[in-house]
């Protein structure tokens, strides 16, 4: 399983917070993003050629900064949703406490089935991709996905 409770925990999916000091309005946090955190945002906002400002570092040597990005607050939980899922997670537990846990194909089935039944009260909700084609679903008419 892979957790997700912070800002920090993004770090490995290509998603570093930098400060928070760089909004004008205190809302947003500057973060630098690697490939794979800009794949993640592309697929999280639905936004195929997602494009992103500068990057403020640039990261180590084996995994560059791309770009940055101000996010809100808000945006950890569904961020982190398409992290896990964009990264090997067969599904998504989200809590009502904004926990994130990624189900991985190699879990022993008792680990999941300890957290929905210990833990039901606190689960907000499962996510996994169950669509046509993916995080997207293809429409019925044209055929088209994005």
């Amino acid at each position: 399983m892979k957790r997700i409770d912070c800002w920090n925990d993004l770090t490995p999916f290509g998603i570093e917070i930098l400060t928070g000091e760089a909004c004008g309005l205190s809302y947003r946090y500057l973060c630098d993003v690697t490939e794979n955190g800009r794949k993640v945002l592309s697929v999280a906002f639905g936004i195929p050629e997602f494009a992103l400002a500068e990057p403020w570092n640039s990261g180590p040597e084996a995994d560059r900064h791309v770009g940055s990005i101000m996010l809100a607050n808000s945006m950890l939980a569904p961020i982190g949703v398409f992290a896990l899922l964009e990264n090997g997670c067969s599904e998504v537990l989200l809590f009502k406490s904004g926990i994130m846990l990624g189900i991985e194909p190699a879990d022993p089935p008792d680990n999941v089935k300890f957290w929905e039944e210990n833990f039901k009260p606190d689960l907000a909700r499962k996510f996994s991709y169950r669509g046509t084609a993916g995080s997207r679903n293809r429409h019925a008419m044209s055929g088209r996905i994005e």
